[in-house]
């Protein structure tokens, strides 16, 4: 009887140990899938935003053409501005990610004038070529948010027109971005992007074709610049492979 009892015993403890063994595989099987599903993938971006610039010296521009013209409107230091913006991400680590990215950024200064239509109009069409290096935050399966720094250089044209002038202006220089974005998934691939960031443009000193800057008689030989800072928001979709 103590024999059969003790091999009773001796069966249940294999058979719990069998378990155990089996769960503890099934636990490791699950993990080892739960961290291949969050794996850095790499991906394309797209979407649009606003960004609120101060573009000091077109500001100055725009207010000084102004008063010259007979007009009596200031604008002031910030400008709202639409923006646009393309990118690829590459996984360089667990970690970290380079991202490639181009964005166009497109506002319109507009002031009222005394001659010709009334309006003296100014807009400014920056592009953006970037190249920023990205820490992830958090990567779990159905979301993940980066913070990244980086920059590259720029390219921007100011079209002026007002009474008989129409003419545009281009400039180019570095600039630097420092930037947040979060995805979140709407599937398996498709996610929905949100993002923020913060700009500081060099552009230096803009000319026209034949090499003149835009003038007027307060500003002659005052090297405008199409040099600013900016915070943006952006909305968009991200695709990873």
């Amino acid at each position: 009887m103590r024999l059969t009892e003790a091999r009773a015993c001796l069966c249940c403890a294999l058979l719990l140990s069998g378990m155990t063994l089996c769960a503890a595989q099934t636990g490791e099987q699950t993990r080892g899938a739960q961290a291949a599903s969050v794996q850095l993938r790499p991906g394309v971006a797209a979407g649009m935003g606003v960004s609120y610039l101060s573009m000091t010296d077109v500001v100055d521009l725009a207010n000084i053409a102004s008063a010259s013209l007979g007009g009596y409107q200031r604008l002031p230091e910030f400008k709202a501005a639409a923006e646009f913006f393309g990118a690829v991400t590459v996984p360089c680590s667990p970690d970290w990610v380079l991202k490639f990215e181009y964005a166009y950024i497109l506002t319109t200064y507009n002031v009222a004038t005394a001659y010709g239509t009334g309006q003296a109009e100014y807009t400014a069409m920056i592009h953006l070529p970037s190249l920023i290096v990205q820490y992830v935050l958090l990567n779990e399966p159905v979301y993940n948010v980066k913070v990244g720094a980086g920059g590259g250089y720029h390219f921007g044209t100011l079209g002026v027109t007002y009474y008989t002038q129409n003419d545009s202006y281009s400039g180019n220089g570095p600039g630097l971005v420092l930037e947040a974005e979060g995805n979140t998934a709407f599937g398996e691939s498709l996610y929905a992007y949100l993002g923020v960031n913060v700009r500081w443009d060099f552009i230096g000193t803009l000319s026209n074709s034949a090499g003149m800057e835009p003038y007027h008689a307060s500003t002659a030989g005052g090297g405008t610049t199409m040099q600013f800072f900016g915070l943006g928001a952006r909305l968009g979709f991200t695709y990873y492979f």
